[in-house]
């Protein structure tokens, strides 16, 4: 328990310090500026970018074609220090959060991540938190993805962290119906959806547990294929060996297949991504 406890605060360390919080942006004259001004900010989260640094880019530019003026912020909300009991911490980095949105002049913030977009509302309330499914649903999926995974059958897992909040479980089914892919449910989603098993790692400090809460919840999965649109519960799903563990990413930008690897290692490549373009 200690160990692992040591494990999420270092990371919780990394996730603040200039390795991994990043911001992208250019002033008009083309040069680097650290509050380069953007009304839209894409908040991807950690999870995110340690799955799939390419996606946070590519969410980003989809949003800037379809809906104009987008940035990046690669930051942490700082969830894993309030599941924690560090709530003076948690408090602090949020603030910080906030002043680096102020910066860039951020009136709404589009987040991928459920947790980051709980902790935002909360925390944030002067600025427009926006989830990333519905706003797909708005825009309209890329040019050529209707009906292309058709014959496709999988579960969700649906994050926990909004099951108060039945219009992003809804966007993403419409997303998957426009896309071709059936869902077969399992008996507790949306409003009555399941924890993946993550959470008991962070509260309880015990790794073995929380593999075998993640265990627990796929077994629930009438299908081979479960896929989720959370990094954290794809990465969760997929760790039985048994699932094939999709992101709804991989289907509107990917290849339809998991991606492998992940991790710290990914989450500075993002930085490095947003910082140069």
């Amino acid at each position: 328990m200690r160990v692992l406890h040591a494990v999420l605060r270092v990371d919780q360390w990394l996730a603040a310090s200039p390795l991994l919080l990043r911001q992208g942006g250019k002033a008009d004259d083309g040069k680097r500026t650290h509050s380069c001004a953007s009304r839209t900010v894409f908040f991807p989260g950690c999870s995110l970018a340690a799955y799939s640094p390419d996606y946070v880019l590519t969410v980003r530019d989809f949003i800037r074609e379809r809906r104009g003026d987008c940035e990046v912020l690669m930051a942490c909300c700082a969830k894993p220090l309030r599941l924690m009991g560090k709530k003076s911490i948690f408090q602090r980095r949020m603030d910080r959060v906030r002043r680096k949105l102020d910066n860039m002049g951020a009136e709404t913030v589009i987040t991928a991540c459920q947790n980051c977009f709980k902790v935002l509302r909360e925390q944030d309330g002067g600025r427009r938190i926006l989830s990333l499914w519905p706003l797909l649903l708005r825009l309209g999926l890329p040019d050529g993805l209707a009906e292309k995974y058709e014959g496709l059958e999988v579960s969700i897992q649906d994050s926990c962290v909004t099951r108060d909040m039945p219009e992003i479980a809804a966007s993403v089914r419409e997303l998957l119906k426009r896309l071709g892919v059936t869902v077969r449910e399992m008996a507790c989603s949306s409003a009555r959806a399941k924890c993946c098993g993550g959470i008991t790692t962070i509260t309880t400090g015990d790794a073995k547990l929380g593999r075998e809460a993640m265990r627990k919840r796929a077994a629930e999965s009438p299908c081979s294929t479960i896929l989720s649109y959370c990094a954290s519960c794809r990465s969760a799903m997929g760790i039985d060996g048994e699932h094939r563990s999709l992101h709804l990413l991989d289907l509107i930008f990917g290849d339809g297949e998991p991606l492998k690897g992940g991790g710290l290692l990914n989450r500075w490549r993002a930085g490095r991504l947003i910082a140069k373009s």
